[in-house]
């Protein structure tokens, strides 16, 4: 627990020197990151609605190494079953280093990265709160920038609920086509719980996620930059999602998602970002299925 929190507060106070020293120089690049997103439960018996809120901020030297910090507020309003209504309100901080190394015998980049998050909840049960992730992924990019992939490792501790783990291994591949207009990327998650009387009676879950993303060329109907489709199928509980900072502890067992996102360039330091989606849960404890929609939007100012 002392060595993740030591791995957060070095990456923020990377960050903090980073972004203080930006204008010394142009060898640092500094993005700013803005994100809200509000959703309902549909057919749930215990949730009513949510609120999310954060900020990200990166730095990267170069195309050397990157630093990142990030920081979320959420909040989960539950139904009066009977001793009224109440909430959960979760703070989350999440720190991530990437280095790059190039390799001509490979043809291309391979980055390492290190993502660290900290969760604390007002969780009546207290199983959900003092959560720590950790979470090291290797990285390639060919030069063409036609094909990616990854494999990453991810360990999350519940130690309020007598010392949970969980175990993610998480491999994913992408392709550029059509000169790189349009992307697909295919990412699977392996879940394996070390007590499935812990996590709803699963041990092994698996699903996969399957992206596709168009970039327009400048001039586009309304000033679209680019969108996205992305489908999860298949079945995973206490996911993490380090391309979202988004560490599912307070879900029940998802059975699969859609959204449909639309990004916006309105200037050469400005991006936009909206999203619709939605979730489908089931609490196998009392065997209720409810799904989740939900609107997000996100804005990044480029220093």
């Amino acid at each position: 627990m002392k060595n993740l929190n030591r791995i957060i507060c070095a990456i923020f106070l990377a960050s903090s020197v980073v972004s203080g020293s930006v204008n010394a120089g142009e060898t640092w690049y500094v993005s700013t990151t803005l994100n809200g997103m509000a959703g309902s439960y549909s057919g749930s018996v215990e949730r009513d609605n949510l609120l999310s809120g954060s900020v990200w901020l990166n730095a990267d030297h170069l195309d050397d190494y990157s630093f990142a910090l990030a920081y979320n507020n959420f909040r989960i309003n539950f139904k009066d079953t009977g001793s009224g209504p109440f909430e959960i309100n979760q703070n989350a901080f999440a720190g991530r280093f990437q280095y790059h190394f190039y390799s001509d015998t490979v043809g291309g980049r391979i980055t390492a990265q290190l993502v660290a998050h900290k969760i604390s909840n007002n969780d009546v049960t207290t199983f959900t709160d003092n959560v720590s992730v950790i979470a090291p992924k290797i990285a390639y990019l060919n030069y063409s920038k036609d094909l990616y992939l990854d494999l990453e490792y991810v360990k999350s501790d519940y130690p309020n609920n007598s010392n949970l783990s969980i175990y993610q291994i998480t491999p994913s591949i992408g392709f550029g086509f059509n000169q790189n207009a349009d992307w697909l990327r295919f990412k699977a998650y392996f879940i394996n719980s070390s007590d499935k009387n812990l996590s709803q009676g699963e041990e092994s879950l698996t699903s996969i996620d399957i992206k596709w993303t168009r970039w327009l060329a400048p001039g586009a109907v309304l000033g679209v930059n680019n969108f996205f489709i992305d489908v999860l199928a298949g079945q995973r509980i206490y996911a993490v999602d380090n391309d979202a900072f988004a560490v599912y502890n307070l879900a029940d067992v998802q059975q699969g998602s859609a959204l449909l996102g639309i990004g916006w360039r309105p200037g050469e330091d400005l991006d936009v970002t909206a999203i619709a989606g939605v979730e489908k849960y089931e609490n196998k404890t009392i065997s209720n299925v409810y799904n989740q929609p939900y609107m997000y939007i996100s804005l990044t100012q480029h220093w």
